[in-house]
C-alpha cells in the first residue's frame, strides 16, 4: 500500500478570502436574515491604513484609508471559522481520491493506493483539482512551499514520486 500526503501552503490565505463568495457560502449553509446581515456588516466597508515610522524624523509616512474588499480578521476565532466555511466545499472536489484534512489555512490531503502508478496518478489529479478549486475561490497555492511526503515501510522499494501542475513541481519531503 502506498500512502502519502500533500501539505499545502496557501499564500496569504486569510487576506484573500473574497467577501462576496464567503457571503454566498454562508447563505448556502443556512445563515440568513439578521445573521447574514451581521456578517455582511462585519465584512463590508472595513478600512485600513499603513503607517511607516521614520527612524530619522518625527514625521511618519501614512497612507490614506483604504476599503478592504477581501480578507477575514486574523488571530480571532471568527476569522478561523469564516475561513473554514470558505474552504468547506473543497473536499467535494477530491473526496473520491483523497482524504482532506482542513485546519484553518493548513490544508492537507492523504492519498492511498495499492499500486504506485495509480497512487502517483491520483496525487497529480488531486493537486490539479485543488489548484483549480483554489483559483476559482481566489486563493493561491504556493507550490514552492507545498510538499508531498510518502509514508513507506522499511521493506518497500524506493519509488520517486513526482507531482506537478503546469510544469511546476511539488518537492517531495523525505521522511
Amino acid at each position: 500500500m502506498y500512502v502519502g500526503g500533500i501539505f499545502c501552503d496557501l499564500s496569504k490565505a486569510f487576506d484573500c478570502v473574497n467577501h462576496e463568495i464567503l457571503l454566498i457560502k454562508l447563505h448556502f449553509y443556512g445563515i440568513q436574515g439578521i445573521t447574514i446581515d451581521w456578517f455582511r456588516s462585519c465584512l463590508k466597508n472595513r478600512k485600513q491604513k499603513v503607517e511607516i515610522k521614520s527612524p530619522s524624523s518625527t514625521n511618519n509616512l501614512v497612507s490614506d484609508w483604504g476599503i478592504l474588499k477581501h480578507g477575514v480578521p486574523q488571530g480571532s476565532i471568527l476569522g478561523c471559522l469564516l475561513f473554514l466555511v470558505y474552504i468547506n466545499d473543497l473536499p467535494l472536489q477530491i473526496n473520491s481520491l483523497a482524504e482532506p484534512i482542513l485546519l484553518a489555512d493548513d490544508t492537507s490531503v492523504i492519498i492511498s493506493n495499492g499500486n504506485f502508478i495509480d497512487f502517483s496518478t491520483s496525487a497529480n489529479l488531486v493537486l490539479a483539482r485543488m489548484i483549480e478549486w483554489f483559483s476559482a475561490n481566489m486563493l493561491v497555492l504556493n507550490l514552492e512551499k507545498t510538499n508531498i511526503m510518502k509514508f513507506v515501510t522499511i521493506n518497500q522499494p524506493y519509488c520517486a514520486l513526482t507531482i506537478s501542475y503546469k510544469d511546476k513541481y511539488v518537492e517531495e519531503a523525505v521522511n
